[in-house]
C-alpha cells in the first residue's frame, strides 16, 4: 500500500488495575505524525508516575519537533533510528538530574517504548520491559527484547519463554530511565504491509495476558483500534489486574476512498 492511499490510525487505553491504588504508566501519541509513546515508571512516593510523564512528554515533544520540521525525507533510516535513540536517552538524563535534585524522589525510574510510523516502515526505541509487538496474518510477534532478569535467564537457557512467565524471578528490569546517569537504548525498524497492527504495551498486559490470547483478541474487532485496546485492558484486569496495564494500537488502514476500491 503506498502512502498516498494509507492513513495512520492511534488508539491508546491505560488504566490503574485492580491492585495499585494510582496509575504509574503514561502513554502519549500523535495520529497526525505518527508516533506513539509509553512509559511504566518505579520508585516511591508517586516518584514513579512522574518519571514516567517526565519520560512520554520530553520524548512525545521531540519527536514531533523532529518531524515538524519536514526533515524526514532527508535523512535516512539509520538517522533517524540514531534520533530516537538519542532522544530517549536525553529523557534519561532529565529524569536522572530530576531525582537527584528531590529527595522524595530518589530512585526513580521508568521503562520505556517509543515508535514513529513514516511511510511503510516503523522506527523504534526501548528501555526496559515494556514492548512492541507486531501483529501480521494472524500472528503476533514481538519485536523487542525486554531489558530483565527474566530475560537474561532466558537467553542463558535456564528457561524457556514460556517458563519464565511463571517462574519466581520477580519482574527486575535491568536496564531503565532515570536510575543512572547514562543509559543504553535498543533501536528497531521494520518494513509495514498493508494491514499489519502494532502493539505497544507495559508489562501489566504482557505478564497477564499470553501472547496467544492476545493475538485471538486482536482478531475480534478489525479496524477498531480503540475497541480492541480497552478489551486489552479489560482481560488484564480480568486475569488479575495485578499491576497497571497501558496499550497503544497503531495500524496503517486503507483511507475510505481505496477501502472502497477494493470491496
Amino acid at each position: 500500500m503506498s502512502q498516498d492511499q494509507a492513513q495512520l490510525k492511534i488508539a491508546g487505553f491505560t488504566d490503574a488495575g485492580l491492585r495499585r491504588s494510582h496509575n504509574e504508566d503514561h502513554i502519549g501519541f500523535n495520529q497526525n505524525l505518527g508516533i506513539a509513546v509509553l512509559a511504566d515508571g518505579m520508585g516511591g512516593h508517586q516518584a514513579g508516575e512522574i518519571a514516567a510523564h517526565m519520560a512520554v512528554e520530553s520524548v512525545l515533544e521531540n519527536l514531533q519537533y523532529l518531524i515538524n520540521q519536514k526533515t524526514l525525507r532527508s535523512i535516512t533510516g539509520s538517522q533517524l533510528l540514531r534520533y530516537v535513540s538519542h532522544t530517549i536517552s536525553h529523557s534519561n538524563r532529565l529524569i536522572y538530574q530530576a531525582a537527584k535534585a528531590h529527595e522524595e524522589r530518589r530512585g526513580m525510574g521508568t521503562t520505556l517504548v517509543a515508535a514513529i510510523v513514516t511511510g511503510s516502515r516503523i522506527y523504534a526505541g526501548h528501555v526496559g520491559d515494556s514492548r512492541l509487538y507486531l501483529y501480521r496474518n494472524q500472528t503476533l510477534r514481538r519485536i523487542t527484547k525486554d531489558h530483565s532478569l527474566a530475560q537474561d535467564l532466558v537467553d542463558k537457557g535456564f528457561y524457556t519463554e514460556e517458563e519464565a512467565r511463571t517462574a519466581n524471578v520477580g519482574h527486575l528490569v535491568t536496564r531503565a530511565l532515570g536510575t543512572e546517569a547514562e543509559v543504553d537504548v535498543d533501536t528497531v525498524q521494520h518494513d509495514l504491509e498493508q494491514d499489519d497492527l502494532l502493539l505497544l504495551c507495559s508489562d501489566g498486559l504482557s505478564d497477564m495476558v499470553t501472547d496467544r490470547i492476545i493475538e485471538k483478541t486482536l482478531d475480534k474487532h478489525p479496524g477498531d483500534l480503540e475497541k480492541t485496546a480497552r478489551a486489552l485492558v479489560a482481560l488484564a484486569n480480568e486475569f488479575g489486574g495485578r499491576d497497571n496495564i497501558s496499550v497503544i494500537l497503531m495500524q496503517l488502514q486503507p483511507k475510505p476512498d481505496h477501502a472502497a476500491e477494493t470491496e
